[in-house]
C-alpha cells in the first residue's frame, strides 16, 4: 500500500465504475453501419447507444460478449481492443471508465428482430461519449482492413467487390477525416491482391455507371 492510501483507506477515493462498450460494425445494404440499440435503463432511456455493460467477475471480452447478447441480441466472431475512455464527466452518474471493443463478423442471435443499425455517416447525438468511441473504432477498422484479409472476410464475407471496399473506404475517410484505405478503384484492386483475393469471373449485381464491379474471393 502506498503512502497516499496507507492509514486512510481507499474508501476515501470515489472508485470509477469500469464498463465495456462495443462498436459492432456491419456492412449491410451497401453501407457501413453501426449497431445502436435503444438503451434499456436510465439515463438516456430509450435512446440509441452502443451496447455496453459494467464488468463483473469476468474478462473484458466476456463482458463484451454479454453486452452484445443482452443489449443487441447479437454475437461476433472477433473482438478487437479500441481503447479506454475515462474523460471526466462522460457519465452523469459519476466517474466511469469504458473499455471499447470493435466487433466484427456480427450476426443476430435467434429471435432477434433487428440489430438497430445506423449508417456510420448518419450517426449523431449519441449519449455519453459514444460518438468519440465510434470514431476511434472506425480508425481501428480501417487499419485492420488495410493489413488483414481476415478483417475483410469478417466485414464483407468470402466474396466481395471493389465497389464494396471502396464504399467502406470512403465512409471511413468521411468519419475520421483521413484516408486510411485507398479511395480509388485501382488502389482497392491492389489491396485485394495484397490480401490474396482472386477474381471469380463474375460481377456484382446492380452496377450503375461505369464498368461493372468485379467480384473477388478471399
Amino acid at each position: 500500500m502506498d503512502a497516499e492510501t496507507k492509514g486512510s483507506g481507499v474508501s476515501e477515493f470515489e472508485q470509477a465504475l469500469v464498463s465495456v462498450d462495443v462498436v459492432a460494425m456491419v456492412y449491410s445494404a451497401g453501407t457501413l453501419q453501426v449497431c445502436l440499440p435503444p438503451r434499456q435503463f436510465a439515463p438516456f432511456l430509450g435512446e440509441a447507444a452502443l451496447p455496453g455493460v459494467l464488468i463483473g467477475r469476468e474478462t473484458s471480452v466476456q463482458a463484451a460478449e454479454r453486452a452484445l447478447a443482452t443489449k443487441a441480441g447479437a454475437r461476433a466472431e472477433r473482438l478487437e481492443d479500441v481503447g479506454v475512455f475515462d474523460t471526466d464527466g462522460r457519465d452523469p452518474r459519476g466517474p466511469t471508465m469504458a473499455i471499447a471493443k470493435l466487433a466484427l463478423g456480427v450476426q443476430p442471435l435467434a429471435g432477434t428482430p433487428s440489430l438497430h443499425l445506423q449508417e456510420l455517416g448518419a450517426v449523431r447525438g449519441l449519449p455519453f461519449d459514444h460518438e468519440a468511441i465510434i470514431l476511434r473504432a472506425a480508425a481501428s477498422l480501417g487499419r485492420l482492413l488495410l493489413t488483414e484479409a481476415e478483417a475483410l472476410r469478417l466485414l464483407f464475407g468470402p466474396v466481395l467487390s471493389v465497389r464494396d471496399v471502396l464504399t467502406v473506404a470512403r465512409a471511413l475517410e468521411q468519419a475520421t477525416g483521413r484516408a486510411i484505405l485507398p479511395t480509388d478503384n485501382n488502389g482497392i484492386r491492389r489491396l485485394l491482391g495484397t490480401h490474396g483475393a482472386t477474381k471469380t469471373g463474375e460481377y456484382a449485381a446492380g452496377a450503375s455507371k461505369g464498368h461493372p464491379s468485379a467480384l473477388y474471393r478471399l
